[in-house]
C-alpha cells in the first residue's frame, strides 16, 4: 500500500508531465515552412547542419529540429539565421499563399541570393528591373500594335 507522501509524489510528477507535454512545440505547418527555407537557405550557401550550428551557438541536432518543424525558431533565433545566412528576415515570411510559391527552387535561391546582395546594390537592380520590365511593356504593345496593322 502507497503512503501519502508517495502519492503526492506521483501526483506532482503527472501534473509535470501534462505540462510538459502541453508546453512542447507542435510541428505545424508554419514551423515546417520555416524549417524547410532554413533547410534550403543552409543548402544554398553550402554550409552543413553542423556548422550552421557552430556558428548559432547551438548542436547539430537542433538545426535538424528547426528544419523538420519540431522545434520553434523563436524571433532571436530566426533574426541569428538571417544575419549568419545573410538575409532579410522577410525571407522567411514569403507566404506560399501569397504572390509566390515557396516550392518554386529557383524563386527561393534568387531571394536568397538577391538579400546577400548589399542593400544599394539591390536599389539599383530593382531600378533597372523595373525599366526592363517598361521596355518589355512598350516593346510588346509597338509589336501587337504593327500585328494589328499588317
Amino acid at each position: 500500500m502507497m503512503g501519502f507522501d508517495t502519492l503526492a509524489v506521483l501526483a506532482n510528477h503527472t501534473n509535470g508531465l501534462k505540462k510538459m507535454e502541453q508546453a512542447k512545440p507542435k510541428n505545424t505547418d508554419f514551423n515546417a515552412k520555416l524549417g524547410k527555407k532554413l533547410s534550403f537557405l543552409r543548402q544554398n550557401r553550402s554550409l552543413s547542419q553542423g556548422e550552421l550550428g557552430d556558428l548559432l551557438g547551438v548542436r547539430a541536432q537542433q538545426i535538424h529540429k528547426y528544419e523538420t518543424g519540431e522545434n520553434r525558431l523563436t524571433v532571436e533565433r530566426l533574426k541569428d539565421c538571417a544575419d549568419v545566412l545573410g538575409v532579410s528576415m522577410n525571407y522567411f515570411f514569403i507566404d506560399k499563399n501569397g504572390p509566390f510559391n515557396t516550392d518554386d527552387n529557383e524563386l527561393l535561391q534568387l531571394v536568397s541570393e538577391f538579400y546577400s546582395v548589399p542593400k544599394d546594390v539591390r536599389v539599383e537592380f530593382l531600378a533597372l528591373v523595373r525599366k526592363l520590365r517598361q521596355f518589355s511593356q512598350q516593346y510588346q504593345n509597338s509589336y501587337s500594335e504593327t500585328e494589328d496593322a499588317d
